[in-house]
């Protein structure tokens, strides 16, 4: 058996846990969660990640990145205890992303010393933030994160990575309105043809251009429903999507629900999460 701790949100654009493993036997489970990057920092014990017919072990400081639609699954030896997280990656980062790569959609990199102490204490006071919710929290609690994966970029940085033009891709597909994106344009300012830029970028982000920016739109507008009042009208505007009555077709075909029922089932910061079992919130 396993002790889970969840956050109070599992659909919004920053999602976390922690599992200790409490039994004497083996522990077997697959992700549920693989529309996002999914970040795996093992604090003690030891474990495997399978991805595949690949199985990668981790013991404490071993940081592992998943890309999105990359199924997974773990197997657990007696104490391992992890901390994740599924989360869009930004585009800024995008250039950074130069851990090796030991699988298809499966980067890793290991925190030693310093460097585990401060990404271990990095990655718990960002779940600690993403369980409370109180003001401000999610920028924080992005920054936090992301500061362990320049800790990991850092110590493995590649030449000749797919970096640069990646981040650049992923800007100009946020630009501008849903009418008047042009994968043509995009590729065309990368420096690549259609053919070439979708092949790439597919391999490089795991989905087709169009597929990560309603992925990447729809992600932040289930955050704005959730943190905000703003109006679904102002929300589809701000995110290039001006038609409300597409923005909500789009949406409802994405989590299943239109915008204004998902809002009002939003979960309350403080209210527990049903089903955790234990554990200790981090």
């Amino acid at each position: 058996m396993a002790q889970v701790t969840l956050g109070p949100s599992q659909d919004a654009d920053f999602f976390s846990g922690r599992t200790r493993v409490i039994e004497n036997g083996f522990c077997e489970w697959r992700s549920h969660w693989l529309h996002d990057w999914s970040l795996i920092l093992t604090l003690g014990g030891r474990g495997a990640i399978v991805l595949g017919e690949r199985r990668f072990e981790s013991e404490p400081g071993e940081m592992t990145l998943i890309a999105p639609e990359y199924p997974h699954l773990f197997r657990s030896e007696p104490g391992w205890d992890l901390i994740w997280f599924h989360f869009l990656m930004r585009p800024h980062l995008t250039a950074e992303l130069h851990w090796p790569e030991e699988a298809p959609g499966l980067r890793h990199c290991r925190l030693a010393g310093a460097d585990f102490r401060r990404g271990r204490a990095a990655l718990l006071e960002a779940s600690q933030l993403d369980h409370r919710r109180a003001s401000g929290w999610h920028g924080l609690a992005y920054a936090l994160l992301e500061e362990t994966l320049m800790r990991g970029f850092a110590g493995h940085k590649q030449s000749g990575g797919d970096g640069e033009w990646l981040a650049r891709a992923q800007r100009l597909l946020l630009q501008g309105s849903a009418e008047s994106l042009s994968v043509d344009r995009a590729a065309a300012l990368c420096g690549m043809s259609r053919t070439k830029f979708y092949a790439a970028f597919k391999r490089a982000a795991g989905v087709s251009p169009r597929a990560w920016r309603e992925f990447q739109l729809l992600r932040r507008a289930q955050f704005l429903l959730q943190s905000t009042s703003l109006p679904v009208a102002e929300i589809a505007r701000q995110l290039g999507m001006g038609d409300p009555f597409y923005f909500s077709t789009r949406f409802r075909r994405f989590c299943g629900q239109p915008p204004t029922e998902y809002r009002r089932n939003r979960p309350e910061p403080d209210k527990p999460v049903p089903g955790c079992r234990g554990g200790e919130t981090v």
